[in-house]
Protein backbone atom coordinates (compact mmCIF):
# COMPACT_ATOMS: atom_id res chain seq x y z
CA UNK A 1 0.00 0.00 0.00
CA UNK A 2 1.28 3.51 -0.83
CA UNK A 3 0.93 5.77 2.21
CA UNK A 4 1.87 9.43 2.42
CA UNK A 5 2.52 10.65 5.97
CA UNK A 6 2.36 14.39 6.62
CA UNK A 7 4.27 15.54 9.69
CA UNK A 8 7.66 16.69 10.92
CA UNK A 9 10.41 14.18 10.22
CA UNK A 10 13.56 16.05 11.19
CA UNK A 11 14.83 17.72 14.34
CA UNK A 12 15.12 16.54 17.94
CA UNK A 13 12.56 14.02 19.13
CA UNK A 14 11.53 16.06 22.18
CA UNK A 15 7.98 16.88 21.09
CA UNK A 16 5.00 14.50 21.05
CA UNK A 17 3.71 14.85 17.51
CA UNK A 18 7.22 14.67 16.06
CA UNK A 19 7.86 11.43 17.98
CA UNK A 20 4.57 9.97 16.76
CA UNK A 21 5.41 10.87 13.15
CA UNK A 22 8.77 9.15 13.44
CA UNK A 23 7.34 5.93 14.86
CA UNK A 24 4.46 5.77 12.38
CA UNK A 25 6.94 6.03 9.52
CA UNK A 26 9.18 3.37 11.05
CA UNK A 27 6.41 0.84 11.75
CA UNK A 28 4.52 1.27 8.47
CA UNK A 29 7.66 1.12 6.31
CA UNK A 30 8.09 -2.52 7.32
CA UNK A 31 5.21 -3.59 5.06
CA UNK A 32 4.24 -0.60 2.92
CA UNK A 33 5.63 2.04 0.58
CA UNK A 34 5.90 5.21 2.64
CA UNK A 35 6.43 8.81 1.58
CA UNK A 36 7.21 11.13 4.50
CA UNK A 37 6.33 14.71 3.57
CA UNK A 38 7.41 17.40 6.00
CA UNK A 39 4.62 19.95 6.50
CA UNK A 40 7.24 22.68 6.99
CA UNK A 41 7.91 22.39 3.24
CA UNK A 42 4.30 22.93 2.22
CA UNK A 43 5.10 26.12 0.28
CA UNK A 44 7.68 24.43 -1.95
CA UNK A 45 7.01 22.97 -5.40
CA UNK A 46 8.80 19.76 -4.40
CA UNK A 47 6.27 19.07 -1.63
CA UNK A 48 3.30 19.01 -4.02
CA UNK A 49 5.21 17.38 -6.89
CA UNK A 50 6.52 14.50 -4.79
CA UNK A 51 3.10 13.65 -3.36
CA UNK A 52 1.47 13.78 -6.81
CA UNK A 53 4.16 11.56 -8.36
CA UNK A 54 3.98 9.10 -5.45
CA UNK A 55 0.24 8.63 -6.10
CA UNK A 56 -0.70 7.46 -2.59
CA UNK A 57 -3.77 5.48 -1.68
CA UNK A 58 -3.76 7.04 1.80
CA UNK A 59 -2.73 10.57 2.83
CA UNK A 60 -2.42 10.82 6.61
CA UNK A 61 -1.93 14.19 8.33
CA UNK A 62 -0.36 13.50 11.74
CA UNK A 63 0.27 16.98 13.24
CA UNK A 64 -3.30 18.04 13.71
CA UNK A 65 -5.99 19.03 13.69
CA UNK A 66 -6.24 22.74 12.96
CA UNK A 67 -7.96 24.77 10.26
CA UNK A 68 -4.70 24.86 8.27
CA UNK A 69 -4.34 21.08 8.42
CA UNK A 70 -7.92 20.51 7.24
CA UNK A 71 -7.51 22.91 4.33
CA UNK A 72 -4.19 21.35 3.30
CA UNK A 73 -5.61 17.84 3.41
CA UNK A 74 -8.61 18.89 1.32
CA UNK A 75 -6.31 20.48 -1.29
CA UNK A 76 -4.26 17.27 -1.45
CA UNK A 77 -7.43 15.25 -1.92
CA UNK A 78 -8.14 17.24 -5.09
CA UNK A 79 -4.58 16.68 -6.28
CA UNK A 80 -4.63 12.92 -5.51
CA UNK A 81 -8.25 12.04 -6.17
CA UNK A 82 -7.90 8.30 -5.61
CA UNK A 83 -6.41 8.75 -2.14
CA UNK A 84 -8.31 8.43 1.12
CA UNK A 85 -7.53 11.20 3.60
CA UNK A 86 -6.92 10.69 7.32
CA UNK A 87 -6.43 13.22 10.13
CA UNK A 88 -4.91 12.35 13.53
CA UNK A 89 -6.62 14.44 16.21
CA UNK A 90 -4.13 13.99 19.04
CA UNK A 91 -3.79 17.77 19.63
CA UNK A 92 -7.17 19.28 18.70
CA UNK A 93 -7.59 23.04 18.53
CA UNK A 94 -11.27 23.96 18.35
CA UNK A 95 -12.51 27.49 17.81
CA UNK A 96 -15.89 28.84 16.79
CA UNK A 97 -14.61 29.30 13.25
CA UNK A 98 -13.09 25.84 13.02
CA UNK A 99 -16.32 24.15 14.09
CA UNK A 100 -18.12 26.00 11.29
CA UNK A 101 -15.51 25.10 8.66
CA UNK A 102 -14.63 21.48 9.56
CA UNK A 103 -17.79 20.01 7.95
CA UNK A 104 -16.71 21.63 4.67
CA UNK A 105 -13.17 20.26 4.79
CA UNK A 106 -13.61 16.99 6.68
CA UNK A 107 -11.36 14.10 5.57
CA UNK A 108 -12.49 10.52 5.03
CA UNK A 109 -11.52 9.58 8.58
CA UNK A 110 -10.43 11.29 11.79
CA UNK A 111 -8.43 9.28 14.32
CA UNK A 112 -9.32 10.44 17.82
CA UNK A 113 -8.14 9.78 21.36
CA UNK A 114 -10.36 11.31 24.06
CA UNK A 115 -14.10 10.76 24.40
CA UNK A 116 -14.65 14.53 24.35
CA UNK A 117 -12.86 15.00 21.02
CA UNK A 118 -14.69 12.03 19.54
CA UNK A 119 -18.06 13.52 20.46
CA UNK A 120 -17.18 16.90 18.96
CA UNK A 121 -16.14 15.43 15.62
CA UNK A 122 -19.13 13.09 15.43
CA UNK A 123 -21.44 16.04 16.04
CA UNK A 124 -19.72 17.76 13.11
CA UNK A 125 -20.57 14.81 10.85
CA UNK A 126 -17.09 13.27 10.77
CA UNK A 127 -16.26 9.56 10.69
CA UNK A 128 -13.97 8.67 13.60
CA UNK A 129 -11.92 5.79 15.01
CA UNK A 130 -9.96 5.51 18.24
CA UNK A 131 -6.18 5.29 17.90
CA UNK A 132 -3.99 5.76 20.99
CA UNK A 133 -0.35 6.79 20.95
CA UNK A 134 2.32 4.17 21.52
CA UNK A 135 5.55 3.71 23.43
CA UNK A 136 8.94 2.13 22.72
CA UNK A 137 8.84 -0.71 25.26
CA UNK A 138 12.38 -1.81 24.36
CA UNK A 139 13.93 1.59 25.00
CA UNK A 140 11.85 2.43 28.05
CA UNK A 141 12.17 -0.48 30.46
CA UNK A 142 12.56 -1.01 34.22
CA UNK A 143 16.01 -0.36 35.68
CA UNK A 144 17.81 -2.46 38.26
CA UNK A 145 18.87 -0.88 41.55
CA UNK A 146 22.49 -1.11 40.40
CA UNK A 147 21.70 0.77 37.17
CA UNK A 148 19.73 3.36 39.11
CA UNK A 149 22.68 4.02 41.42
CA UNK A 150 25.12 4.28 38.51
CA UNK A 151 22.89 6.77 36.69
CA UNK A 152 22.48 8.91 39.78
CA UNK A 153 26.26 9.08 40.09
CA UNK A 154 26.49 9.98 36.39
CA UNK A 155 24.02 12.88 36.68
CA UNK A 156 25.05 14.00 40.16
CA UNK A 157 21.82 13.04 41.94
CA UNK A 158 21.84 12.26 45.67
CA UNK A 159 21.34 8.52 46.21
CA UNK A 160 19.15 9.13 49.27
CA UNK A 161 16.72 11.53 47.63
CA UNK A 162 13.25 10.57 46.44
CA UNK A 163 13.29 11.77 42.83
CA UNK A 164 10.09 13.17 41.27
CA UNK A 165 10.32 13.59 37.50
CA UNK A 166 8.40 15.66 34.96
CA UNK A 167 9.21 15.95 31.25
CA UNK A 168 7.67 18.47 28.88
CA UNK A 169 7.16 22.16 28.16
CA UNK A 170 8.11 24.55 30.95
CA UNK A 171 5.03 26.75 30.74
CA UNK A 172 2.36 27.79 33.24
CA UNK A 173 -0.29 26.08 31.12
CA UNK A 174 1.34 22.76 32.01
CA UNK A 175 0.95 23.59 35.73
CA UNK A 176 4.65 22.86 36.31
CA UNK A 177 4.78 25.76 38.80
CA UNK A 178 3.24 23.27 41.23
CA UNK A 179 6.51 21.34 41.28
CA UNK A 180 8.32 23.96 43.35
CA UNK A 181 5.98 23.07 46.23
CA UNK A 182 7.20 19.46 46.09
CA UNK A 183 10.88 20.34 46.32
CA UNK A 184 12.29 19.85 49.83
CA UNK A 185 15.22 18.37 51.74
CA UNK A 186 14.13 14.77 51.21
CA UNK A 187 12.66 15.04 47.70
CA UNK A 188 14.41 16.10 44.50
CA UNK A 189 12.29 17.38 41.62
CA UNK A 190 13.79 17.02 38.14
CA UNK A 191 12.20 18.80 35.18
CA UNK A 192 13.31 18.13 31.62
CA UNK A 193 12.20 21.02 29.42
CA UNK A 194 11.28 20.45 25.78
CA UNK A 195 13.25 23.06 23.83
CA UNK A 196 11.22 22.76 20.63
CA UNK A 197 7.99 23.89 22.32
CA UNK A 198 9.54 26.91 24.03
CA UNK A 199 10.65 27.70 27.57
CA UNK A 200 9.16 30.23 30.01
CA UNK A 201 12.39 31.80 31.33
CA UNK A 202 10.80 33.45 34.37
CA UNK A 203 9.11 30.23 35.43
CA UNK A 204 12.33 28.31 34.85
CA UNK A 205 14.27 30.65 37.12
CA UNK A 206 11.59 30.40 39.79
CA UNK A 207 11.72 26.60 39.73
CA UNK A 208 15.51 26.59 39.91
CA UNK A 209 15.45 29.00 42.84
CA UNK A 210 13.22 26.59 44.78
CA UNK A 211 15.84 23.84 44.36
CA UNK A 212 14.29 21.97 41.43
CA UNK A 213 16.77 20.66 38.88
CA UNK A 214 15.64 22.12 35.55
CA UNK A 215 17.44 20.79 32.49
CA UNK A 216 16.24 22.64 29.39
CA UNK A 217 18.09 20.56 26.85
CA UNK A 218 17.61 17.62 24.53
CA UNK A 219 18.44 14.22 26.02
CA UNK A 220 18.99 11.59 23.36
CA UNK A 221 19.08 8.95 26.10
CA UNK A 222 16.07 10.28 28.00
CA UNK A 223 15.37 6.74 29.25
CA UNK A 224 18.30 7.22 31.66
CA UNK A 225 16.46 10.04 33.43
CA UNK A 226 13.40 7.85 33.91
CA UNK A 227 15.66 5.07 35.20
CA UNK A 228 17.18 7.18 37.98
CA UNK A 229 13.77 8.48 39.14
CA UNK A 230 11.39 7.16 41.79
CA UNK A 231 8.12 8.61 40.53
CA UNK A 232 6.66 10.44 37.52
CA UNK A 233 4.23 13.35 37.84
CA UNK A 234 2.02 14.84 35.10
CA UNK A 235 0.19 17.76 36.77
CA UNK A 236 -1.42 19.43 33.73
CA UNK A 237 -5.09 20.26 34.19
CA UNK A 238 -7.51 18.52 31.78
CA UNK A 239 -8.96 21.96 31.04
CA UNK A 240 -5.65 23.08 29.48
CA UNK A 241 -6.20 20.92 26.41
CA UNK A 242 -3.67 22.69 24.21
CA UNK A 243 -0.82 22.15 26.68
CA UNK A 244 -0.10 18.58 25.52
CA UNK A 245 -1.22 15.92 23.10
CA UNK A 246 -4.26 14.02 24.36
CA UNK A 247 -2.23 10.93 25.25
CA UNK A 248 0.97 12.39 26.75
CA UNK A 249 3.94 10.27 25.68
CA UNK A 250 5.91 10.99 28.85
CA UNK A 251 3.22 9.24 30.90
CA UNK A 252 3.44 6.17 28.64
CA UNK A 253 7.24 6.18 28.80
CA UNK A 254 7.25 6.41 32.59
CA UNK A 255 4.78 3.53 32.80
CA UNK A 256 6.91 1.47 30.42
CA UNK A 257 9.79 1.99 32.89
CA UNK A 258 7.43 0.68 35.60
CA UNK A 259 7.54 3.90 37.60
CA UNK A 260 4.69 4.93 39.87
CA UNK A 261 2.79 7.56 37.88
CA UNK A 262 0.70 10.40 39.30
CA UNK A 263 -1.38 12.19 36.69
CA UNK A 264 -4.50 14.20 36.17
CA UNK A 265 -7.31 12.74 34.06
CA UNK A 266 -5.85 14.48 31.05
CA UNK A 267 -7.19 13.80 27.54
CA UNK A 268 -7.31 10.11 26.67
CA UNK A 269 -5.48 8.78 29.74
CA UNK A 270 -8.64 7.72 31.67
CA UNK A 271 -9.97 6.17 28.46
CA UNK A 272 -6.85 4.08 27.93
CA UNK A 273 -6.03 3.13 31.52
CA UNK A 274 -7.73 2.12 34.75
CA UNK A 275 -6.33 3.46 37.98
CA UNK A 276 -4.35 1.10 40.20
CA UNK A 277 -1.12 -0.90 40.38
CA UNK A 278 0.94 2.27 40.69
CA UNK A 279 -1.10 4.52 38.38
CA UNK A 280 -2.88 7.30 40.27
CA UNK A 281 -5.38 9.81 38.90
CA UNK A 282 -5.53 13.03 40.94
CA UNK A 283 -7.86 16.01 41.02
CA UNK A 284 -5.86 18.62 42.95
CA UNK A 285 -2.65 19.46 44.81
CA UNK A 286 -3.77 17.78 48.03
CA UNK A 287 -4.28 14.53 46.13
CA UNK A 288 -0.74 14.73 44.79
CA UNK A 289 0.78 15.21 48.26
CA UNK A 290 -1.28 12.33 49.67
CA UNK A 291 -0.33 9.94 46.86
CA UNK A 292 3.36 10.83 47.14
CA UNK A 293 3.33 10.00 50.85
CA UNK A 294 1.57 6.73 50.11
CA UNK A 295 4.17 5.78 47.48
CA UNK A 296 7.07 6.64 49.79
CA UNK A 297 5.71 5.01 52.94
CA UNK A 298 4.04 1.83 51.74
CA UNK A 299 5.49 -1.23 50.04
CA UNK A 300 3.03 -1.24 47.17
CA UNK A 301 3.42 -3.36 44.05
CA UNK A 302 4.00 -1.29 40.93
CA UNK A 303 2.71 -2.79 37.68
CA UNK A 304 2.41 0.22 35.41
CA UNK A 305 4.50 -1.48 32.72
CA UNK A 306 1.93 -4.27 32.44
CA UNK A 307 -0.75 -1.65 31.80
CA UNK A 308 1.14 0.01 28.94
CA UNK A 309 2.53 -3.07 27.12
CA UNK A 310 -0.52 -3.31 24.79
CA UNK A 311 0.39 0.18 23.56
CA UNK A 312 3.77 -0.73 22.09
CA UNK A 313 4.49 1.06 18.82
CA UNK A 314 4.44 -2.31 17.06
CA UNK A 315 0.86 -2.94 18.24
CA UNK A 316 -0.24 0.61 17.38
CA UNK A 317 1.31 0.23 13.91
CA UNK A 318 -0.69 -2.97 13.31
CA UNK A 319 -3.87 -1.27 14.49
CA UNK A 320 -3.25 1.63 12.11
CA UNK A 321 -2.66 -0.79 9.23
CA UNK A 322 -6.06 -2.42 9.85
CA UNK A 323 -7.70 1.00 9.88
CA UNK A 324 -6.15 1.82 6.50
CA UNK A 325 -7.30 -1.49 5.03
CA UNK A 326 -10.87 -0.96 6.22
CA UNK A 327 -10.88 2.59 4.87
CA UNK A 328 -9.51 1.77 1.43
CA UNK A 329 -11.03 -1.68 0.92
CA UNK A 330 -7.59 -3.02 0.03
CA UNK A 331 -6.80 -6.65 0.82
CA UNK A 332 -4.29 -7.38 3.56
Amino acid sequence: MKICLLGEFSGNLDEGMRIVSSHFAEELSNHHQILTSDIRNVFTKEFWRDIKNFDPIVIHYIHGPSIKSFVLLKMLSFRCRSAKTVMYAMHPDFSFLSKRLIPLFKPNLILIQSYETEEIFKNLGCKTEFLPCGVDIKKFKPATEETKEELRDKYGIDQDKFVILHIGSIKEGRNVQLLEKLQNEKDQVIIIGAISTGIDKNLTQKLKKSGCLVWAEYFKNIEEIYALSDCYLFPTSPENKLSAIEMPLSVLEAMSCNLPVITTKFGALPRAFKEGDGLFFVENENDIFMVLERIKNTNMKIKTREKVLPYSWENIGKKLEKIYFRLTGEKQ
